[in-house]
């Protein structure tokens, strides 16, 4: 879960007509120093695998900067049988667990306690198994690259589901360089800037349920749509999917949060103080928390897509201004403020163009992810 959803959760502004008027409404909780811990805390209960808990502070509407981490706390897992499990602070507001494997057998909660000495308290939540994804689909739409997600549970135990993803995208620049200017001089280009990866990861809250259905399965859940002239999609693409199984309460607060940050705007829409989770302030039981602690696995699945296999879309890569010139010497080469591509036959020059043509790490990284299988 990324903070961002949680800043929209408390900031909203509406607009009232009165009269013939407009005057702007702002409620009290949009100048109020509202504050609120934000806790996004899932323990996986897969071995070796390494849990991290986030926490930060909301902002107002009124405040631009983005959330605040909160540093310096204690962090712990407990278990009903009274054992404890700490978290280590990395940074930023993130605390990390590697030696705990959740049993099915137990129940967890965890247990947050700040430098200023507020603590916070979950509700003891059982484990819950996540079916394995049967597939990550994809097909050409109208509208662009359409992506899906596939999975059952033939036991019909799990009903409800939560999607994250991560998208990794190879480009490349119009020209690949083999000299650079540095200091002044021409000198071979030390490493490549020609081919680069870039990505981002999933903003909406994507939750589903089969609960209706009398077989628990998910056949083609939508995930995202790629526009047909995006960037993302000029070489090779690839998404990593993250899939959740939640209990029905989880669900019911994921729902409610989805719907939250994607209607808040209008005093019609729901509205950010009707947002409970299992999270609570045990020093101040009339202060809000979010967040909602939950404990299970976590299935994952990787496809990719190449260029190829895609309709003949225009890709806007952003490339589009790039032009080669010639500069016939080092100094027509300065003042033109370009980087030497390669040199002119029989040495009178150097073709060039702007270093944003020519050095992919302007959008992205040259160290190809561990995962690329090419």
């Amino acid at each position: 879960m990324h903070y961002k959803h949680w800043k929209k959760v408390i900031g909203w502004v509406a607009i009232l007509s009165l009269g013939g008027c407009v005057d702007p409404y702002r409620p009290p909780e949009i100048a109020a120093p509202n504050n609120y811990l934000v806790v996004d805390g899932f323990l996986n209960s897969k071995p070796g695998t390494t849990t991290s808990i986030r926490l930060s502070r909301t902002q107002n509407l009124s405040e631009k900067n983005t959330s605040v981490a909160e540093t310096r706390a204690v962090v712990t897992v407990e278990t009903e049988g009274r054992a404890t499990y700490a978290f280590r602070e990395t940074g930023g507001g993130v605390y990390t667990l590697t030696d705990l494997v959740p049993q099915a057998n137990q129940k967890y909660r965890l247990r947050i306690k700040t430098a200023k000495g507020v603590e916070y308290l979950s509700d003891f939540t059982t484990v819950v198994t996540t079916p394995v994804i049967d597939s990550v689909s994809w097909r050409p739409t109208s509208n662009g690259l359409q992506i899906y997600v596939n999975t059952h549970d033939p036991k019909n135990n799990t009903r409800y589901y939560r999607w994250e993803f991560d998208e990794t995208w190879e480009f490349f620049t119009p020209y690949n360089a083999t000299l650079e200017l540095k200091d002044k001089q021409v000198i071979t280009r030390a490493e490549n800037t020609y081919r680069c990866w870039s990505g981002e990861s999933s903003k909406s809250i994507m939750v589903g349920s089969t609960a209706r259905l009398s077989q628990d399965v998910v056949s083609l859940f939508p995930l995202t749509t790629i526009p047909a002239d995006s960037w993302k999609l000029s070489s090779r693409y690839s998404i990593l999917v993250r899939q959740y199984a939640l209990s029905r309460d989880a669900y019911a607060f994921w729902e409610q949060l989805a719907k939250m940050t994607q209607n808040i705007g209008s005093l019609f829409d729901p509205q950010p103080f009707l947002l409970t989770g299992n999270m609570h302030c045990i020093t101040n039981p009339s202060e809000p928390v979010l967040g909602y602690f939950s404990v299970g696995s976590v299935e994952t699945r990787r496809i990719y897509v190449k260029r190829y296999q895609l309709p003949n879309w225009t890709i806007n890569t952003g490339y589009s201004f790039c032009r080669l010139d010639t500069a016939k010497t080092l100094k027509d080469l300065i003042e033109m403020n370009f980087q030497p591509v390669s040199e002119l036959e029989g040495g009178g020059g150097y073709l060039a163009s702007d270093n944003y043509c020519v050095d992919c790490r302007l959008r992205g990284t040259n160290k190809k992810p561990a995962f690329w299988d090419e």
